[in-house]
């Protein structure tokens, strides 16, 4: 493979030196590329095209690359970000040299076009002022405009929720909490804290519980990476606190396991998850006329709404 390597370094080298004119610059040394297989893929599907192009390839942390192509000479650079699946330096190379050659083969028709309409334009006199062009959301040049937005990688807001036990015995609760976390590992996980206060009631009997929890959601986005959806398994250390004509506290464990759906703003993050909510050991909150149960498993929906970072 080092052989390899070095030969078509070489070939690579022979053919810039050959080459007409001043080719523009390329750097395609990336962490996790091979800068010469880049190369040497992308002239064979473009051939001297890729020598109008400034390129350069920068891996960010969240694992995708930021692509910056510009012509020489041109006043703003276009910039695209990519999402590389192979499992090694070659693939990776592959795969970024057919996205490079389809970017430049599209960005060519475009301006191909563009200069085809002017010059109909410069021959034919226009006799009423042009319609102003109205942007369609569904077009390529739309959709790339959508994939450069930079969407947060982390979140912090508030949550609300209500729960309700088995169909014998519901005794249902609400509260507030403050949550938040952060995609990691190329969106694939989530790692989630929050604290919360929740209250249930039956006649005069009050029920208080605080609760903090840790936990870890795994899932993926989709949508062009707005919409992430996951499941999430959250343990919690809760606190109750029960009064009417005495108070009594108590401590226990439990947690959250519940499917989860997030939708990303440029600022904005919205949520929902449901599922089931956990107790160990169960509670059972007595009152002088009425009592309040706090079973191993019961129903939970969270609405969150965070803001972006």
């Amino acid at each position: 493979m080092a052989r390899l390597k070095m030969w078509l370094a070489a070939v690579l080298a022979a053919v810039l030196v050959v080459a007409p004119g001043n080719p523009a610059a390329h750097e395609f040394s990336a962490d996790g590329l091979d800068p010469a297989a880049v190369e040497l893929g992308l002239r064979a599907r473009v051939g001297d095209q890729v020598d109008r192009w400034e390129i350069s390839v920068v891996r960010e942390l969240s694992g995708r690359y930021a692509l910056t192509l510009r012509r020489p000479g041109a006043a703003q650079s276009k910039r695209r970000t990519v999402e590389l699946s192979g499992q090694t330096d070659e693939e990776r190379s592959r795969e970024l040299a057919s996205t490079l050659a389809l970017i430049l083969e599209t960005e060519t028709e475009t301006e191909t076009e563009t200069e085809s309409e002017t010059e109909a334009k410069t021959k034919t006199p226009v006799t009423e002022p042009p319609a102003t062009p109205v942007a369609d959301p569904s077009s390529d040049q739309a959709q790339d405009e959508v994939s450069e937005v930079e969407l947060p990688v982390a979140f912090v807001g508030l949550e609300t929720h209500v729960g309700l036990g088995p169909p014998r015995s519901p005794d249902p609760d609400f509260g507030l909490g403050l949550g938040g976390g952060a995609w990691v590992l190329g969106d694939r996980l989530q790692p989630r804290g929050r604290v919360r206060w929740s209250h249930g009631r039956s006649k005069d009997l009050r029920v208080h519980q605080l609760d903090v929890g840790l936990g870890l959601a795994a899932g993926g986005p989709i949508a062009r990476r707005r919409l992430w959806v996951g499941g999430l398994v959250m343990p919690a250390l809760e606190w109750t606190h029960a009064e009417q004509l005495r108070s009594a506290t108590a401590w226990s464990g439990g947690g959250e396991l519940c499917a989860l759906a997030q939708y990303r703003f440029e600022r904005v993050v919205l949520g929902v998850r449901t599922g089931v909510e956990t107790t160990f050991s169960a509670l059972r909150v007595r009152g002088t006329d009425d009592v309040i149960h706090r079973g191993h498993l019961r129903w939970l929906l969270v609405l969150e709404v965070g803001v972006g970072i």
